[in-house]
């Protein structure tokens, strides 16, 4: 049986063959949302900016190299349907799927993918981070004044709003990974509790040292684990 590594240097290999196609996704996103981001940080800041805090930035490039940097990772996120789709058709051959998806399914499979992560973002910006950076305000000590470097802010609304973004995407990604036949179910129940472990653990490390935070983004990730796992045992049942 092949290694991880060889694996891994079997895809590179596929998706180096589009790679002109996948940099032109993500040049084409970055030059794209560059131009939109002034007002977007401004709409964050009049959001999510606790009452009393103050936006600062500390270097003469902070704000430019913030924008850049938000602006590759919008490319790179366009980009990253095109690099999994390349990469769903090498493990297919690589390893003889032989039950590729119909168009219909694809689709509502797609239409899925994005809802979710539409609804995780939305979760974020709306509930999560509201609660979280009020909590985190009231918690600083009398006389403190709250000023926030604009890249370490921004960077921390960007990161969580992305984490439970692709968290909501795990019921899609359960019922894409069993449909495809590249894991069992049986596998996905045995190992429930490590991978809930493994949540936990993960929210603890993208979020600030507070028990709060932690549960809001943990809670979802194991909610939308057993959600996958119900519906590709529905999708399953139905298929036999």
């Amino acid at each position: 049986m092949a290694s991880i590594s060889e694996e891994l240097g079997y895809i590179l290999v596929a998706i180096k063959k589009k790679i002109m196609l996948i940099v032109a996704v993500i040049f084409a996103g970055f030059f794209i949302s560059f131009q939109f981001l002034d007002p977007v940080l401004l709409k964050i800041k009049e959001d999510l900016l606790p009452e009393g805090a103050i936006l600062i930035y500390i270097s003469p490039v902070e704000v430019i190299m913030l924008k850049f940097k938000i602006a590759m990772l919008t490319g790179i996120i366009l980009a990253t349907p095109v690099v999994c789709y390349y990469v769903y058709k090498t493990l297919k051959v690589r390893f003889g799927i032989k039950s590729p998806m119909k168009k219909s399914h694809l689709i509502l499979l797609l239409s899925s993918a994005i809802s979710l992560f539409i609804a995780g973002i939305s979760y974020a910006y709306f509930i999560m981070l509201p609660l979280v950076l009020r909590y985190l305000h009231y918690m600083t000590p009398e006389g403190v004044a709250a000023t926030y470097s604009i890249h370490e802010f921004i960077s921390f609304v960007t990161i969580l709003t992305l984490i439970l973004g692709i968290s909501f995407e795990l019921p899609v990604v359960i019922v894409f990974a069993v449909h495809s036949g590249l894991v069992q179910i049986d596998t996905l129940k045995e190992y429930r509790r490590y991978v809930i472990v493994a949540m936990f653990v993960l929210a603890a490390f993208f979020t600030p040292p507070d028990v709060v935070s932690q549960l809001i983004v943990a809670f979802p990730l194991v909610i939308f684990y057993e959600i996958g796992i119900i519906v590709a045992s529905f999708i399953a049942k139905r298929r036999s």
